[in-house]
């Protein structure tokens, strides 16, 4: 049983870690991204470039994703904040107490899991924009 628990908890470990390294690689990407895609509209101003619309729309992808990503980050903090409170409620009550705190406790949980879904939701749409806007990027210099 102990090896069991070790490894759920290192499961656990590995997950939590991996989740925070995508919130930083999307941040980290969509910046480069925005930064090339500014760079690509100076020289495109240089040169009069035309048909720069894909760069551009890359870029508002690019942002969105940034923005998206920080909604995620509330959200899970707001998740964590109402996890935290229904776990003190249940350790401050005893049993006979918790009864009487049930409603608290389920409304702690039902909100904690209603801001786990947009934080599931909002990661993997900021992931999907920036995969988007590198995609966009990629076209335009493949075709430029």
């Amino acid at each position: 049983m102990d090896d069991i628990n070790d490894r759920k908890k290192m499961a656990w470990e590995g997950w939590f870690y991996a989740i925070q390294r995508i919130d930083l690689l999307i941040i980290s990407i969509s910046g480069a991204g925005i930064y090339v895609v500014l760079e690509t509209l100076k020289y495109s101003i240089e040169k009069t470039l035309s048909n720069v619309w894909q760069i551009k729309g890359a870029g508002i992808l690019f942002v969105a994703a940034i923005v998206i990503n920080f909604l995620s980050q509330f959200t899970g903090k707001e998740a964590n904040g109402h996890e935290m409170k229904m776990c003190a409620v249940k350790l401050s009550a005893n049993k006979k107490k918790i009864s009487k705190n049930k409603k608290l406790i389920s409304k702690h949980d039902t909100l904690a899991t209603i801001y786990t879904n947009w934080t599931n939701f909002f990661n993997m749409f900021s992931f999907i924009l920036m995969v988007g806007a590198l995609i966009m990027v990629m076209y335009f210099f493949i075709t430029f």
